[in-house]
């Protein structure tokens, strides 16, 4: 993880939107303008519980998606490309702005400056929108925990009262006004770094020096430290891809440093995370899924001096089948854990763990248009107001 990264991210825009990052593009003719979108409206279920609440405050069962790309190539070995994404009516950004340079067109390398996304796992790498039959984000990509980048807890306790409050979370150092917490990896938004990747027919990799972290990505940097991110993937057979991801990085704003410790630092505490993962596909199936360790390092509890540190396990496996020619039914089963802490009460877990179960049906009526219903069931037994609710979203995606 300490290897020098450089960050890549090969997202073909224009009618390729949707076509799978670490597939490299065609370096053809200087001058070449592309220009694409996609809509994706989704409606579901209220979701109480807030499973499914996104970093930007919306939530994705019930919301309006739209996507403009842009690439400009002004010579055959650089291209510049854009990304406007909004969601629901008050929500537009500018997600992506970066030059990619590919000096060599006989040689599988990319270097990107600019704000990309991670390097880091099997979700935000993928043409994943467009092959799944399911509407929700895995767990560890989209489920907000209570932990925040400005708000830090006092000790145990803290954690424990906020446990299944990620959606609105409290601490009493730092920023003491509820707010919604970080995700394990955020892919709603992107970083702002450098990135390089390398392939060859088998080999393919990653990494990444950025200005945020994994679960909180910076347009700039606002705590003196760096992100490191890698990833390494091999194709072992046509049909089967493994990969193996790593990160690291500070994720707590410098405006905290002030309640530290002497000798403590907001670019000393890390999130670190390492992840694997696999797919397999072979005639009209497709299975895939992923292993995702993570710890963060916490200010010294009120009190103490020794660094406490908390940590979570995210596993998740989906597969899919077509059944015809534009229908495929596709099911998710995933499970989020946390480490346990010390407390008065005991040994507990610091987050409230959580388990999923998604199931959905895709139906493609042309080539540009793709309709889904799917069912999701969750489960979180040990915080949060609402322990369990299932849920059901209609999703049509419509793109060019």
């Amino acid at each position: 993880m300490r290897a020098l990264c450089t960050f890549l991210f090969v997202c073909t825009v224009g009618s390729a939107a949707a076509q799978p990052p670490d597939v490299p593009t065609d370096a053809g003719d200087a001058g070449r303008i592309s220009v694409g979108g996609e809509l994706t409206a989704t409606y579901g279920s209220e979701d109480p519980g807030f499973f499914n609440y996104a970093t930007y405050a919306y939530d994705p069962l019930r919301n309006v998606r739209v996507v403009f790309d842009a690439s400009l190539r002004p010579v055959r070995q650089i291209e510049l490309l854009a990304q406007v994404r909004t969601d629901g009516v008050s929500q537009a950004r500018m997600a992506a702005l970066y030059v990619r340079v590919r000096p060599w067109r006989a040689r599988d390398i990319d270097l990107q400056a600019g704000r990309v996304p991670t390097a880091f796992g099997l979700f935000g790498r993928t043409a994943y929108g467009s092959d799944s039959a399911l509407v929700g984000r895995p767990l560890p990509y989209g489920y907000l925990l209570s932990l925040r980048r400005d708000a830090v807890p006092a000790g145990a306790a803290d954690l424990l009262r906020m446990r299944g409050r990620g959606w609105l979370s409290s601490f009493p150092r730092g920023n003491v006004t509820p707010d919604r917490g970080l995700p394990i990896v955020n892919t709603d938004t992107w970083d702002t770094g450098v990135q390089l990747r390398l392939a060859n027919t088998r080999l393919a990799w990653v990494g990444a020096v950025t200005a945020g972290s994994l679960g909180s990505p910076r347009l700039d940097d606002d705590n003196g430290g760096r992100a490191l991110s890698t990833r390494l993937t091999a194709r072992l057979h046509p049909g089967l891809v493994v990969g193996v991801s790593g990160a690291q990085g500070a994720y707590l704003s410098r405006g905290l440093d002030d309640t530290l410790i002497a000798g403590e630092s907001t670019a000393r505490l890390q999130q670190r995370a390492a992840g694997a993962d696999l797919e397999f596909s072979a005639g009209r199936w497709l299975a895939r899924g992923e292993l995702i360790a993570s710890r963060w390092d916490l200010p010294a509890f009120t009190g103490t001096t020794m660094t406490p540190v908390v940590t979570s396990l995210a596993a998740w496996g989906e597969g899919r089948v077509r059944l015809m020619p534009g229908l495929d039914l596709g099911l998710r089963i995933e499970r989020l854990d946390f480490g346990d802490v010390a407390t008065q009460a005991g040994i507990q877990p610091w987050e409230a763990p959580v388990s999923r179960l998604e199931t959905g049906v895709a139906f493609a009526p042309v080539r540009h248009a793709r309709l889904k219903l799917a069912l999701q069931h969750n489960r979180r037994p040990l915080g949060g107001r609402v322990r369990q609710d299932t849920l059901l979203a209609a999703q049509v995606s419509l793109w060019f």
